[in-house]
């Protein structure tokens, strides 16, 4: 060990880390001793207000050497002086050991709750202390790092407090806390039965039970007792003791654990042997954790029950003996729990008749066989599913309506809670997409699902996370016999190996649903994990897959953290999918928000022609998910507090990743569901009662305080369908600290369009016609030249402008205009296809050959008679930075708009409203069907359409979708009511009884 100024004995990571940030130069650096390796140091460098840290790892022939990118050690020294001498050059590190950082007398510690003394001991034996940090307060006001960040001020009404290190400083707290006489006599109680028990000659060593009796007589009793009384759930001083013991435990775990590894690698025959196999997977540097040992002694006769079934195979197969018996049993294990699975439902509702009197009836949905009956006093109606032409939803009002329209008349159901309401939807929705006669679907369901699993083992049963059940808004159970069309599941800190947990997410699907999947893509990244599994009969629409992974671990050369994402083709359409686990700590949020726009810059995905747009705008769907470990910027007491009154909207105000959100620092653009479920992470495991705020380690005591860790977000194109169905966590997985995450999404997708008319030719071919195009930029650059640059999947090739015809500079601002762009012209000249793409324009500047600024423009709203205004912002690197303007059409002489299936339940307005005067739209091809069979056609009228969703709808203040398809409302013109060519069948009973020709 060295004396010298640089070495700290007793300094935790978090506070070299704050020595460093208070001392503010680059070459700073703090050595101390490793919590987890004997022999091994941390060595803390900051250089441009970023810490790094190095591992100074004993070598074979017992010299020191720096572990550096990809673990490759350099350059060997004697001791730890020597290692330091060395380096006073940059040599493999960030820069240069130039600036040593002494002890110096840290400002007190803040505890987890605001009555308990501003110190707790961690080890009875040491007189260096160490705090509890308690998240949401800086360590030192007057850090460097604390005055050169700050956070921009919103408009409106009065946001949330702003991050932790600018909340105010908390009551000075007494060093004396005065026991009351019930902890007096409990106190008492333990030691004369802690004298009876040496009494009477328990195998323990006596230096164990000095510390015992030192902790009962100390502040380290006072403090686990205050913890506890304020409404903690943890003994963490209690836990202290056990620390010291538990790492001799933790090195023999692993070696039983390697053993147990070989052997299951030696039996797992169908998998080739390779060198990076997980006996290498040991303790990463971090700090010595007591419930990651005490969780991995519970896998441990997990770990051998799989090593036994690995066997069993193994020698059934080598010996070819029949396995019929044991896998028909493994079959039949969950089957009980399916009974609950349904195909029809009945839903109580008042039907408006004649005269608008209401009649109770009710109404039946079989999804099997896609009817909808009325069953009414008198007698039943029966629709099937191709007599049901529109659903619109009425929002306004206090009543909860929906019209239905079928080919015969309109009817009113009103329901007496809207969750009805929205599983009548979603099952007429299912209905009509399980029977739709198109071969080519063109929306699919999407379940996208994360969980930090805690470096344990899962659960048998993970069927509530598949099925979105728990907390939160879940499916209707009346919905989980339907599987999904697609499932994307992103694990972090994975207790199983990358092939146990394939085969077991697919045994799991396949045992819950009875039906075939397919494993689309699986990748991993050290502990995380991505899969992708569709449908069996989408297998052939999958395409153009890929994988890449980015670490932003220590150094941005550790895996432990970063992300591992997934891009394919749907049909036509473009996904992509990422699994990340951000930096933790509540005070790393800006190093949170870098490890985001790390990850995003360099992922490798997607289709190489759109490569000079931001990476989150080369794909129609994408989804931003994982472990994004942002925390709440309270204390605890508040957070437990708000969580026993259910004051979940007042917590979400200190979220810090709808605060950095909010202010365009991450995620810009992407949007999230709601959230009506408790956080998801710190719990006990093996429960859901209470939360484990409280990390006991062997250098500190840290606190984690509840927070919304594990999220979903999404971002779609404009006008592209994106509804999200469910969004929550499951109650009854508790293997790790973290719950798992679930979402569902009905997603529109486009095929592989196949021209009807063969190849077109020049009299035929479509043009995208552009004029008058106007571009507002919100800082000015000295630049003068600028051109378009139009890409899309309906291009050939990129398509350029000539340079702009007029430009205005206006303070810090310029507005650039071009009066004609040259037509463009797609490879197919059809209308139908045409009006699912959309140009990805970019603003080019020819002075440096930089684009300055990029976006969107959907062909779906464009007219084909007239030029058409739209309006679309401009972002660069997801910052708004101004907006295009421009008139718009397509010259297309052939096809037609085709109606979306996603396009059958609109949003209407209130009931006896002018809106709800008109009558409604039927799309052309279902017009015509409906004309062909002799059906009625309802009067025309034009509906408010905005995608609404077939599920429960959006609170409009609580709600945090930015750029959703929901904003985009459709701009259509007046069509005149049209006379039917045949009358409506006769309205009476027997009329409304006449079902027999669509009985099955």
């Amino acid at each position: 060990m060295s004396d010298k100024k640089w070495f700290h004995r007793q300094t935790s990571r978090s506070e070299a880390e704050e020595l460093l940030y208070k001392a503010g130069l680059d070459g700073s650096f703090i050595v101390r001793p490793s919590g987890s390796i004997q022999g091994a140091y941390a060595l803390s460098l900051l250089y441009k207000n970023n810490v790094h840290t190095y591992r100074a790892l004993p070598t074979e022939d017992g010299m020191l050497s720096i572990q550096t990118f990809k673990g490759v050690q350099q350059r060997k020294f004697m001791t730890i002086d020597e290692l330091v001498d060395n380096n006073k050059e940059a040599h493999g590190l960030v820069c240069g050991l130039t600036n040593p950082v002494g002890a110096t007398d840290l400002p007190p510690p803040v505890p987890p709750f605001p009555v308990l003394g501003n110190r707790i001991s961690n080890n009875v034996n040491d007189n260096n202390q160490h705090r509890v940090s308690s998240p949401g307060f800086p360590l030192s006001n007057s850090s460097p790092r604390n005055a050169s960040i700050t956070f921009p001020i919103g408009t409106g009404r009065p946001g949330p407090p702003l991050p932790a290190r600018d909340m105010p400083e908390l009551p000075k707290i007494p060093d004396q806390i005065v026991p009351t006489n019930q902890e007096l006599r409990l106190q008492q109680a333990l030691l004369c039965r802690f004298e009876n028990m040496q009494m009477m000659g328990l195998p323990v060593s006596s230096n164990f039970q000095e510390e015992i009796r030192t902790y009962l007589n100390g502040k380290n009793w006072k403090s686990d007792v205050t913890t506890i009384t304020v409404g903690g759930s943890q003994c963490a001083q209690l836990q202290s003791l056990l620390v010291n013991e538990a790492v001799t435990l933790q090195s023999e775990l692993d070696v039983f654990m390697e053993k147990v590894e070989f052997l299951r690698v030696l039996f797992d025959v169908s998998t080739p042997l390779c060198t990076n196999s997980s006996f290498n997977r040991k303790a990463n540097g971090s700090d010595f954790d007591l419930e990651q040992v005490l969780g991995r002694l519970t896998d441990c006769s997990q770990v051998v029950q799989i090593l036994n079934k690995t066997a069993h195979t193994t020698i059934e197969k080598g010996l070819n003996l029949s396995t019929s018996n044991s896998r028909e049993k493994a079959s039949k294990r969950k089957n009980y729990q399916r009974t609950a699975l349904m195909l029809k439902k009945r839903f109580e509702v008042k039907m408006e008749g004649a005269l608008k009197k209401t009649t109770q009836v009710k109404v039946e949905l079989d999804v099997a066989r896609g009817t909808l009956s009325i069953h009414k006093p008198e007698g039943e109606i029966l629709y099937n599913n191709n007599r049901i032409l529109q659903i619109i939803k009425h929002n306004k009002g206090k009543s909860i309506k929906l019209e239905v329209v079928f080919d015969d008349k309109k009817r009113e159901f009103c329901f007496e809670e809207n969750q009805q309401r929205e599983v009548f939807c979603q099952l007429i929705q299912q209905i009509r997409n399980s029977h739709s006669k198109t071969s080519e679907p063109d929306q699919i369901s999407i379940f996208c699902g994360t969980w930090n699993m805690g470096n344990a083992l899962p659960p048998d049963d993970l069927s509530s996370w598949l099925l979105c059940s728990g907390s939160g808004r879940v499916l209707d159970p009346s919905l989980h016999s339907i599987p999904h069309d697609m499932y994307v599941f992103g694990t972090q800190e994975s207790g199983m190996t990358e092939k146990d947990w394939n085969r077991k997410i697919m045994e799991e699907i396949g045992q819950i649903f009875n039906d075939n999947f397919h494993l689309v893509v699986h990748a991993s990244l050290w502990q995380m994990r991505i899969v992708v599994i569709v449908k069996e009969e989408h297998k052939h629409r999958i395409s153009h897959i890929k994988t890449s992974d980015v670490k932003t671990g220590i150094a941005n050369t550790l895996g432990n953290k970063g992300a591992v994402g997934v891009s394919f083709f749907f049909g036509g359409t473009p996904f992509c999918f990422i699994n990340s686990h951000l930096t933790s700590g509540a005070e790393k949020c800006t190093r949170r928000n870098n490890n985001y726009h790390d990850i995003i810059s360099q992922l490798a995905l997607g289709n190489d022609r759109f490569k000079q747009f931001y990476f989150t705008n080369r794909f129609e769907h994408i989804f931003f998910f994982g472990d994004l470990n942002y925390r709440l910027n309270l204390g605890v007491e508040d957070i437990l507090r708000s969580l026993k009154d259910n004051e979940l909207r007042h917590l979400q105000e200190y979220d810090q990743l709808r605060i950095e959100k909010n202010a365009a620092k991450v995620l810009s653009g992407f949007n999230e569901d709601e959230i009506n479920f408790a956080p998801t992470y710190r719990y006990e495991r093996g429960t859901r009662e209470h939360y484990a705020h409280l990390k006991v380690k062997t250098t500190c005591v840290k606190t984690n305080v509840p927070s919304w860790c594990d999220r979903v977000m999404w971002k779609s194109y404009p006008e592209v369908y994106n509804i999200s169905r469910s969004y929550g966590c499951t109650d009854d997985i508790m293997s790790s600290d973290h719950s798992p995450v679930f979402s569902s999404f009905y997603v529109g997708v486009r095929t592989q369009y196949v021209p009807k008319q063969g190849v077109k030719n020049d009299a035929s071919a479509a043009q995208i016609l552009l004029s008058s195009i106007e571009v507002k930029l919100k800082r000015g650059s000295g630049r003068k030249s600028f051109s378009l640059a139009f890409h899309s999947d309906c291009l050939p090739h990129c398509e350029k402008s000539e340079l702009n015809t007029a430009m205005e500079e206006k303070d810090s601002s310029i507005e650039l205009k071009w009066a004609k762009i040259p037509a463009l012209k797609p490879i197919i000249s059809d209308l139908e296809y045409l009006v699912d793409q959309h140009l990805l324009i970019g603003i080019r500047c020819e002075d440096d050959g930089d684009y300055i600024g990029e976006c969107m423009v959907p062909l779906r709203k464009i007219s084909t008679d007239h030029p058409k205004r739209f309006s679309q912002p401009i972002t660069h690197k997801e910052e708004h930075v101004g907006d295009i303007t421009g008139l718009l059409n397509i010259s297309c002489p052939r096809g037609g708009i085709k109606e979306k299936t996603y396009e059958f339940i609109q949003i209407g307005g209130s009931p006896g409203s002018k809106e709800d005067d008109h009558p409604i739209i039927v799309g052309g091809d279902r017009k015509k069907e409906m004309r062909n069979l002799g059906k009625f056609i309802p009067p025309m009228q034009v509906v408010r359409s905005s995608y609404p969703s077939p599920t429960f709808p959006r609170n409009a203040e609580s709600s945090n979708h930015e750029n959703s398809p929901s904003d985009h409302s459709y701009e259509t013109v007046e069509i005149a009511p049209r006379k039917p060519e045949i009358s409506p069948r006769p309205r009476n009973n027997a009329g409304r009884n006449r079902h027999d020709e669509t009985r099955h």
